[in-house]
């Protein structure tokens, strides 16, 4: 718009200063008329030049051509190379305005109010069950009997905790020990700091109001973020004696697994699958506001908004590009 207002101001200028040079010619000349539209046209067309100057210094960055660039796995870094650098974080936009929601397949905790969410790693929760009592106890109850059903102790049990097929196991009487009239919270540090020290696994104390239940989270960058749910990692109580074999037909006896560990509180022998893992998402934006006197004939204002998962793009969407205010995504295009 600004070029074509410029063209205009320097035709009729040169229009006008004809007009003048004519009218000096006359001898019944009067030159108000012209000297007024001569000084209008010039001063028109010097601010039209300003404008243009302004608008060849400072061109549109959110354009459809560099739009039509951008490319789902992009990095940040080649996103800023096309639209430059994105509104601070802080900044609130109202996408309802521009007749546009969030990008697809976006963290769900991601709003317009928090654009930025960390990384959350895939956990389990153990908790330790049981009064305390001397260990090796043969008969009775307590967390120093041995770790079988009837009993419901700790002497024996094994915690096997796998990560992509890697099998860690936890034995009590190698890894630990359980010594006389350990408390449940007593156990929960002394597994703790057995899981502690293998090179997958790190467990702490949910807190201090419940310090008998463990949190174990995976220490490998291998697992962080949601590489670890989906069964890619469980945690397994196992029985501290082998079942007996059964004869061909029989079925087989439920594990004898103690129910002094339990997982979502329940005490069972079956692989327990960690859960809740959330990558680091976050979404940026880039708006233009749209001015008559710019290089194109466009009025509207500009808005790209880019969801970034693992620190590449996965989709986004825009709107006043002059191009349809669809959704770009892995899936759609």
């Amino acid at each position: 718009m600004v070029y074509l207002l410029f063209a205009f101001a320097g035709l009729y200028s040169i229009l006008w200063t004809i007009g003048f040079v004519l009218t000096l010619r006359s001898p019944d000349r009067i030159l108000t008329v012209p000297v007024l539209g001569m000084f209008g046209f010039v001063g028109l067309a010097a601010f039209a030049g300003m404008k243009t100057t302004e608008a060849m210094e400072n061109p549109h960055k959110l354009t459809a051509e560099a739009y039509s660039a951008l490319e789902e796995g992009m990095s940040p870094d080649n996103v800023k190379a096309l639209f430059g650098e994105p509104a601070a974080l802080e900044k609130v936009y109202n996408l309802t305005r521009y007749h546009i929601s969030m990008p697809k397949g976006v963290n769900r905790s991601l709003t317009m109010k928090q654009r930025h969410v960390d990384r959350i790693d895939a956990s389990l929760k153990l908790k330790i069950v049981g009064e305390p009592s001397e260990a090796n106890l043969r008969r009775g109850e307590g967390l120093g009997a041995p770790a079988n059903a009837e009993r419901g102790g700790l002497m024996g049990v094994e915690i096997v905790l796998i990560e992509n097929e890697n099998e860690i196991r936890i034995l009590e009487g190698e890894d630990w020990n359980y010594e006389n009239d350990m408390a449940a919270e007593d156990v929960a540090v002394a597994i703790a700091e057995a899981i502690d020290s293998t090179e997958s696994w790190i467990a702490t104390a949910e807190d201090e109001n419940n310090p008998n239940m463990l949190v174990i989270t995976p220490e490998l960058e291998a697992n962080f973020g949601t590489l670890c749910n989906e069964g890619a990692c469980t945690v397994q109580i196992r029985p501290a004696t082998e079942a007996e074999p059964v004869a061909e037909g029989e079925e087989e006896p439920e594990p004898d697994v103690t129910n002094a560990i339990r997982i979502r509180s329940k005490a069972d022998a079956e692989p327990a699958e960690f859960r809740g893992g959330e990558e680091e998402s976050y979404v940026w934006i880039w708006d233009e506001k749209g001015v008559v006197l710019d290089t194109d004939f466009s009025h509207s204002d500009r808005i790209i908004v880019v969801a970034f998962t693992k620190d590449v793009v996965v989709s986004s969407v825009q709107a006043g590009l002059g191009i349809e205010a669809a959704a770009k995504s892995g899936d759609d295009g």
